[in-house]
C-alpha cells in the first residue's frame, strides 16, 4: 500500500536519506539518526486542539472538588418561621 501517510512518510525519509547518501553529507556506513516518523505531517492546530483537552482532563482528575466542612450550619433547621406543609395525606 503506498497510498497511505505512513508510506508516503517512508519515501520521503528513503529519498532524503538517498540525497545525503549521494551527496556524501552520509556515509553508507554510518545509520542515519533522523526517525522516519519526523516526516508525517501533523497538523499544528489539532495537536494544540489535543493538548488543551489533555490538560483539560488532567485538571479535573487532578484535584476533586473539596467541600469545607468546617463552616457552622447555613441556617437554623428548627426555626419556626419556616413554613410547614400538612404531610397528612
Amino acid at each position: 500500500n503506498n497510498k497511505g501517510k505512513e508510506s508516503i512518510a517512508l519515501v520521503y525519509w528513503l529519498l532524503a536519506r538517498e540525497v545525503l547518501y549521494l551527496r556524501g553529507t552520509l556515509p553508507r556506513s554510518q545509520p542515519w539518526e533522523v526517525m522516519v516518523d519526523s516526516f508525517f505531517w501533523r497538523d499544528v492546530e489539532e495537536l494544540e486542539q489535543q493538548e488543551k483537552d489533555r490538560q483539560a482532563a488532567a485538571e479535573e482528575t487532578a484535584a476533586p472538588a473539596t467541600t469545607d466542612w468546617s463552616q457552622g450550619p447555613v441556617g437554623d433547621w428548627a426555626d419556626a418561621s419556616a413554613p410547614t406543609d400538612n404531610w397528612n395525606a
